[in-house]
């Protein structure tokens, strides 16, 4: 992970300073005026973004929107791209980024704070329209760098096909119902779970990692808290993570590891099409997936005959729950931060665009009033899980925390550390650099649900 000083001393081993030309957007790359520059979506995304700069454009026919492909999204920590473009003074003027990322990145003075604009052009109650959550991943230190566009929910998908085969009625599952208990969704798995003569998976009900079940979506369902406010430290070690992380080492020992692993190895192997995962295939009954899974049905398999309903519970009588990541617009260091650059972000993140974008993607707005657009009807199930969302921690050692997470998740399911043994490893690794960002608060709201 890059830390500021590394950023900073590296800036000025360079002649630069923080007051510099280059940090001020001084380059050959054009600025300001009637000319809007983005690092914008790329794939199948770039034709909705299209519309959404078209849209805008017809009230501002004047404006340019210069649309490239973002070279990152900052959702692998590595700075580079951005530091690069910052130093060399060919930033955009807007950066669609991943929201984890942006404490990250604005400790490191990557990312310009957009208070002064709400405070120039906008009522003080502004980023009220957003979901708090989306806006508290994109604050730091009571400063606000960025509009949220889109996110998701995490749920549990559910192959009705194989349910039925077991002897299940799929209306178990349905969302009305509330979330199923473990125990439960474990016996369901049992009736399911088949294997050959030599003792290989052929077919299996759940796995509790595979997906989006990180040990962080099951902690959040106990209730997890992983940063203390007022000692600035990270708590990797709580009653509730231990037990997450618990539940994944007892399952991959008791169904065997090695044989789990083969089992996806051979249904989805990593160089597999798109299409060609456990759950398309009516090899895995139940499966994590984010809201965005369902485009990926859509487009991958057409025919399947699937659910949607609340993650699994550890207790019976447990609330719903889950979380959210997602984008947003940010402005980097040294954007030309004009009306025009400013009335774009809004119109993007704001109504207008994600009424274009969010029905062209399947992303989930963070806007409300999106919420009951006709071309999101898919989606509801997923948008009516967004009123008991969190999000990540939006610390600024976001990456570290996260990548410390998922060690600790490797290391329970091959087994080679117990759950206790493997969040004390990373506890270790993120404490550290968490302390040399000290004093940090989260925002007062975080980790309160709902929209």
């Amino acid at each position: 992970m890059i830390s500021r000083r590394t950023f900073l001393g590296g800036a000025a081993a360079a002649g630069i300073a923080a007051g510099a030309g280059i940090l001020s957007g001084c380059g050959s790359q054009q600025r300001g005026g009637d000319y809007v520059s983005l690092w914008g979506v790329g794939g199948d995304s770039r034709p909705a973004q299209q519309k959404v700069i078209d849209g805008f454009r017809k009230d501002h026919p004047e404006v340019t929107i210069d649309a490239k492909n973002v070279p990152s999204n900052g959702n692998d920590g590595d700075a580079t791209n951005v530091i690069t473009a910052v130093r060399g003074g060919t930033a955009p003027d807007l950066w669609w980024m991943d929201r984890f990322a942006a404490a990250q990145y604005a400790s490191l003075g990557l990312l310009e704070p957009i208070d002064s604009l709400i405070k120039k052009y906008e009522d003080e109650n502004f980023l009220d329209s957003w979901l708090t959550f989306a806006v508290n991943e994109l604050s730091y230190n009571g400063q606000t760098f960025g509009l949220p566009t889109s996110t998701d929910t995490r749920g549990l998908y559910y192959n009705k096909k194989m349910l039925r085969d077991a002897g299940i009625d799929p209306d178990e599952l349905a969302m009305s119902n509330g979330p199923i208990a473990l125990d439960r969704l474990f016996e369901i798995c049992d009736k399911i779970t088949t294997k050959d003569k030599r003792g290989n998976y052929t077919k299996m009900g759940f796995i509790p990692w595979h997906g989006q079940g990180w040990g962080y979506t099951w902690g959040v369902g106990l209730g997890a808290s992983y940063f203390d406010n007022e000692s600035c430290e990270m708590t990797m070690l709580t009653d509730e993570s231990l037990r997450a992380h618990q539940m994944i080492y007892d399952f991959a020992r008791e169904f065997d590891y090695s044989r789990i692993s083969a089992f996806v190895s051979s249904y989805e192997p990593s160089n597999a099409p798109p299409g060609q995962t456990a759950f398309y295939t009516d090899r895995l009954a139940f499966d994590i997936g984010t809201s965005g899974t369902m485009n990926g049905i859509r487009q991958y398999a057409p025919k399947l005959d699937w659910g949607y309903t609340h993650l699994p519970i550890f207790d019976k009588g447990m609330r719903p729950y889950t979380w959210s990541g997602g984008f947003g617009l940010v402005m980097p260091k040294g954007s030309s931060m004009t009306k025009n650059v400013w009335d774009f972000m809004k119109y993007y993140a704001g109504v207008p665009g994600l009424s274009i974008y969010s029905p062209a993607t399947l992303a989930l707005p963070t806007r409300p009033e999106v919420f009951s657009n006709p071309g999101l009807k898919e989606l509801q199930p997923a948008i009516a899980q967004l009123k008991f969302s969190t999000s990540r921690p939006p610390v600024p050692v976001g990456q570290l925390w996260w990548d410390s997470l998922v060690q600790a998740q490797e290391s329970v399911t091959i087994g080679s550390k117990t759950a206790k043994e493997a969040l004390q490893t990373a506890q270790a690794r993120v404490g550290g650099q968490m302390q040399a960002n000290c004093p940090f608060k989260l925002p007062p709201d975080y980790g309160q649900p709902g929209t």
